[in-house]
């Protein structure tokens, strides 16, 4: 009897992945398509405050500002991976992992918490020659970043690269080709996952990948700095099992990194990193000093938290720092879209007034922070 139902298990399952593939053969070219959606408030999620792993003295706590789960009928919906939210926190960008565009307007209540989601569009990304993206290998988006020039970084993942867009919806207006040490090294489905724009004209990108070791330390992440047209490498400190899926420059000039560890028996787990721009900084002015950073909150085992991949911040009508993460569902029946809001507390330093990005030993303005708009 357990056989046979091992058996009858091993078909659905096989059924399944062949039905799913072939739907990913047949994807559809969505011209900036109109979807319904459909909104339910979650609960708070299940916040472990982490022991302090450092003595930074700028690490914020986290609050909790409202978190919605998102759904559609529309077949193409799901699998967001990247995120950015606008400056006045009304307007949201997503990429995902079937090359598709997706926008919508964020609504929040009385407190000014997350409350739901509306306007939400579709819309097929296209290639350097203005092609559609629908094969497989080429529209596997992971992260975006936003300059201060308005232009938008995409990283995708089995055909590693970074795309530029003029703006969401359009097509391509350059590439940057990734350093020789990742492509040396990348797995197929272990690219860029964590990417943002750094003050001082500069792009900074973080690969989902097993940790590497150093002259000095072992369990290290390699990051690469894209500035003028090179790369150079940043370290960080490994966070036990984890790996990178996203990441935030605040206007602060601080970085919040999301990672994510996965087990079958464990499900997901996710924590999030802040690195103060002191640290960066010390990490431009010396080449092999590895970031640290502080652990500000880990979430596990709760329905309110799932697969997070995406992140940005910005800053609130009173002056406070406010971070969505955005769940990829891998457009599994199993899993779901998650948009959650937090406020950091206890920022010290206004917009604007960091050291931070590519500027050594100077003060660095960010733009595109201060005016985020698609």
């Amino acid at each position: 009897m357990i056989i046979k139902a091992l058996f009858i298990i091993a078909v659905i399952t096989l059924s399944l992945l062949g039905y799913t593939a072939y739907l990913d053969r047949n994807l559809d070219v969505i011209e900036a398509a109109k979807i319904s959606l459909t909104i339910k408030a979650i609960p708070v999620p299940n916040q472990q405050l982490a022991a302090r792993t450092t003595e930074i003295t700028e690490a914020p706590s986290l609050h909790w500002r409202g978190g919605i789960k998102i759904s559609s009928p529309h077949k193409r919906f799901g699998g967001l991976s990247g995120l950015e939210v606008s400056s006045d926190g009304r307007s949201l960008l997503a990429v995902g992992d079937k090359g598709l565009w997706f926008t919508g307007r964020l609504n929040y209540d009385l407190n000014g918490n997350l409350l739901s989601l509306t306007n939400g569009v579709l819309s097929t990304m296209r290639g350097p020659q203005g092609q559609n993206l629908i094969r497989k290998k080429d529209r596997d988006s992971e992260s975006i970043a936003l300059a201060d020039n308005g232009a938008i970084y995409v990283s995708f993942e089995r055909d590693h690269r970074i795309l530029e867009y003029s703006a969401p919806l359009t097509s391509t207006t350059g590439s940057i080709s990734l350093p020789r040490e990742f492509t040396d090294i990348a797995s197929n489905n272990r690219g860029v996952e964590a990417l943002t724009w750094l003050a001082g004209d500069c792009l900074l990108a973080i690969p989902e990948r097993t940790t590497i070791a150093t002259s000095t330390q072992e369990n290290v992440i390699e990051a690469y700095l894209w500035h003028e047209n090179s790369w150079d490498s940043l370290y960080l400190e490994a966070n036990n099992n984890y790996l990178p899926t996203g990441l935030s420059s605040t206007p602060q000039g601080d970085l919040l990194l999301l990672e994510r560890e996965f087990s079958f028996l464990g499900g997901f787990k996710t924590s999030l990193r802040f690195f103060p721009a002191s640290e960066i900084q010390t990490a431009l002015s010396m080449p092999s000093y590895v970031m640290r950073g502080d652990i500000l909150a880990t979430f596990e085992g709760a329905q309110s938290i799932d697969n997070m991949e995406g992140i940005s911040s910005r800053i609130g009508a009173n002056g406070e720092t406010l971070v969505y993460l955005l769940s990829d569902d891998n457009l599994s029946f199993a899993q779901d879209t998650l948009l959650l809001m937090f406020e950091l507390q206890k920022q010290r330093k206004p917009a604007g007034q960091s050291t931070a990005g590519c500027s050594k030993n100077k003060t660095a303005y960010s733009a595109a922070l201060e005016t985020k708009a698609f």
